[in-house]
């Protein structure tokens, strides 16, 4: 199927309802709207990729955040020092994109420093972050009220069930998006996906690091969360680039 962004947006709203619906948005588990950042670049991209990660940290008083008014701000927040997931994960795609761009794989002598914070960093990764979908499978933001020291460590249970909970709305959301390539990071995303069969038949839910492709012709690869330091620099980041390229360009 082809992506389709009018389905897209009418289903975006579809799934907003739902979370409206069930959780205590006006209260407590405010949320990101989550999804394509920027849907007119996503419908240009060869490759659509689609990153699924655990929960958003400190949107719990801050009702709905629509992702999609992003890419007028900090995407992610990739310009601030202290927030690591989103650069990690887009300096890898930065890699991948930079590499089918050029038609060939890119040299590690080429790999720029872009874990750290400067001007030409927060352009570039706001550029690749312009063309992915990001969603959560805990919809309801962490609750911390001391916005300063947001505690990032995940609870097995609570993103589990929390994926549960919302395996509707998770359903929608990738059945909308339709991407080639899907990032699947920490060991409760993965199992709760599994488990649930939201990503389709065809994968093992234990594999990691290597492309698996599912009933539905789409690419998976699981990976450690970004906060495991040993997959997370920048030598480890270039060697799952190149898992990714080799098995895209196979």
């Amino acid at each position: 199927m082809k992506f389709d962004k009018v389905k897209y947006q009418q289903t975006k709203q579809e799934v907003i309802d739902l979370i409206k619906n069930s959780h205590a948005w006006e209260t407590n588990e405010g949320f990101i709207a989550d999804g394509i950042i920027c849907p007119e670049k996503y419908e240009k991209e060869e490759l659509k990729i689609l990153v699924i990660l655990a929960e958003s940290y400190g949107y719990a008083y801050s009702e709905l955040v629509d992702i999609e008014e992003q890419p007028d701000k900090d995407i992610m927040g990739v310009g601030n020092a202290k927030v690591q997931t989103p650069r990690k994960i887009a300096a890898l795609l930065w890699l991948l994109f930079k590499s089918i761009e050029k038609g060939q794989e890119i040299d590690w002598s080429d790999f720029p420093s872009l874990l750290r914070t400067n001007d030409f960093n927060y352009n570039e990764l706001q550029a690749v972050l312009s063309k992915i979908a990001w969603i959560n499978i805990k919809k309801a933001s962490k609750i911390n009220d001391n916005e300063e020291n947001i505690s990032t460590r995940l609870d097995y249970m609570e993103i589990y069930n929390g994926g549960v909970r919302n395996k509707e709305i998770i359903e929608l959301q990738i059945n909308s998006i339709l991407p080639n390539l899907i990032l699947v990071f920490s060991n409760p995303v993965i199992h709760c996906l599994y488990d649930n069969k939201i990503l389709g038949d065809g994968i093992d839910r234990n594999t990691k690091y290597k492309i698996q492709t599912n009933t539905k012709g789409q690419n998976i690869i699981y990976m450690n969360h970004p906060s495991y330091l040993t997959d997370w620099g920048y030598e480890a980041i270039y060697e799952t680039f190149q898992i990714l390229y080799k098995s895209l360009s196979d």
